[in-house]
């Protein structure tokens, strides 16, 4: 398997259909699919968005194995160096992306009714989720099929989680990094 670290620590982006270990020399454990038994798929329209999302406690297993998807991970750990640090990848087939505790992703569908699959060790009360708007300005998000911005609802901002997390309130200012 083919493991590709990211911008964004412990987010790794996974081929199995490739052999080798990735940029690192240094041994860089993948994690097994069996960890990850809680599934939920859905198929979204082209140019919709699915997330974001993230998972307090527990990382999640992101793949897109129908159709492809134009995924995006924002570090939102507050005590990281790396918080509001953003990495995007395309995902198909295939390959899947390890997303740690803490941090939010979402998948824009590149083509229509792509399947997106979320797989993590255990499902988490709603309460204890991060989510945000996808559009929200705050947040400087480039999709790859434009999308409106939009002036969302408090406690779906970017303001609100960072209020939430403890976090530095304003726009995200860290830079846009591809795998």
């Amino acid at each position: 398997m083919h493991v590709l670290r990211t911008v964004v620590p412990d987010a790794l982006l996974l081929d199995p259909s490739r052999r080798g270990a990735g940029e690192s020399r240094k041994a860089v454990r993948h994690p097994d699919p069996a960890a990850f038994p809680v599934r939920r798929r859905r198929r979204i329209a082209h140019g919709a968005v699915y997330g974001l999302h993230g998972h307090g406690t527990g990382a999640v297993l992101l793949g897109v194995p129908s159709g492809t998807g134009y995924a995006v991970v924002i570090d939102t750990r507050p005590r990281a160096e790396t918080f509001g640090r953003v990495a995007v990848a395309s995902l198909d087939g295939p390959r899947a992306l390890l997303v740690p505790a803490g941090c939010l992703y979402g998948v824009q569908a590149l083509t229509d009714r792509a399947a997106v699959e979320v797989r993590s060790a255990t499902r988490e009360p709603r309460a204890q989720r991060l989510s945000a708007d996808p559009d929200d300005p705050d947040l400087q998000l480039r999709w790859l099929v434009p999308r409106l911005l939009r002036t969302p609802r408090e406690d779906r901002s970017w303001a609100g989680l960072c209020t939430r997390l403890g976090a530095p309130p304003g726009p995200r200012r860290d830079r846009v990094s591809l795998w």
